[in-house]
């Protein structure tokens, strides 16, 4: 072959192959698309309501009390009016955070593709100013960690908003599986502790009283807990989901879709769990959603571990995150017709 033939293969080779920046491009300009038509999706017919009637309770209260002087200004009239500016709010605190180099690239389109992103910025709960914190990279450096720590906790403590200790607890996890190579047998052990924790949880109230406030969610609302049923409402609740209970069978299909289109045959593979129990970010997650679910008996909804979403697309991101920009719509017209035209909400 002569070199004027590389030279054109070489050419039309490169011409079949978009360069990684311009699928990237590409990805964020329909993700951007895809992200605003949710919005308006669940504007349209995703009521506050229903998210559960004592959960929209408790945001409007949040909203009076924190901007409105413990008024009520904050209401169904303009839950519209509301909805809207905090979609914008979410919006502008993600782009302030990706301009900082806070968030990479590949996530911020995995946020504004997956559905529950626009339903989460939508969610009558002042919560919705936590989830593009949690997008935030564990790898920075310490300054930056330790301002972006300060910022979460104070947040958290301004707000009453539960969301932000978790996500120290996370971060601070991550840095300690990072600092300290564990063998897994130790996770193992930090796994059985817990369950020892959840069993023996009144021995520590003389020491956190405040922890006796998860009574009535632990020995009435959810006495039966279980680790199990964590795993499967985090599942369910992964990518598209307004309330676990009545909507898990769709967004377990929707999670379970995700999960094999990204990592196909591997995840019947015990090797690949294995490899991602060494993964610090992976370890700390299982950890923080084990310890904040057997403390409470609460807190199973993907939504309070938002900090998964960065590790979505950490393996294929150009393939999980083209997968969730096509399957995005379909999911969210799938609930409107189960909520709207099925249950009648």
């Amino acid at each position: 072959m002569t070199g004027s033939s590389l030279t054109t293969g070489q050419a039309m080779a490169d011409t079949a192959q978009p360069p990684a920046h311009a699928i990237h491009d590409r990805q964020m300009r329909d993700a951007i698309l895809v992200f605003i038509g949710n919005i308006a999706i669940c504007l349209v017919f995703f009521a506050p309501e229903v998210q559960g009637i004592g959960d929209t309770l408790r945001g409007w209260d949040q909203f009076n009390r924190l901007f409105a002087e413990g008024t009520t200004f904050f209401g169904p009239h303009n839950q519209i009016a509301l909805r809207i500016v905090m979609a914008s709010m979410s919006t502008l605190l993600l782009v302030a955070l990706y301009l900082l180099g806070l968030i990479e690239r590949r996530v911020v389109i995995t946020y504004l593709a997956l559905p529950f992103s626009a339903y989460l910025a939508t969610k009558i709960r002042v919560e919705f100013l936590f989830f593009p914190l949690a997008l935030i990279s564990t790898r920075l450096g310490w300054k930056r960690e330790v301002a972006v720590l300060l910022a979460i906790l104070g947040m958290s403590f301004l707000l009453d908003e539960n969301n932000g200790v978790i996500l120290v607890f996370y971060r601070l996890a991550v840095i300690v599986f990072r600092a300290i190579p564990m063998r897994s047998i130790l996770v193992f052990l930090a796994i059985g502790a817990i369950v020892v924790l959840d069993n023996n949880i009144k021995l520590l109230y003389p020491i956190f009283p405040s922890l006796a406030v998860y009574n009535w969610t632990r020995d009435i609302v959810n006495p039966e807990f279980s680790h199990f049923e964590t795993a499967i409402v985090f599942l369910s609740s992964m990518t598209m989901s307004l309330q676990p209970p009545l909507d898990y069978m769709f967004g377990f299909t929707y999670t379970c879709f995700l999960l094999f289109a990204t990592f196909g045959r591997r995840l019947l593979s015990a090797r690949f769990y294995a490899r991602i129990l060494t993964i610090p970010e992976f370890r700390a997650g299982l950890l923080t959603v084990m310890f904040f679910t057997a403390i409470t008996h609460a807190f199973q909804n993907a939504r309070y571990y938002f900090f998964y979403v960065p590790l979505i697309g950490s393996v294929h991101p150009a393939q999980t995150n083209k997968l969730l920009i096509l399957a995005s719509w379909p999911m969210m017209f799938l609930l409107v017709i189960y909520y709207r035209f099925y249950l009648g909400l």
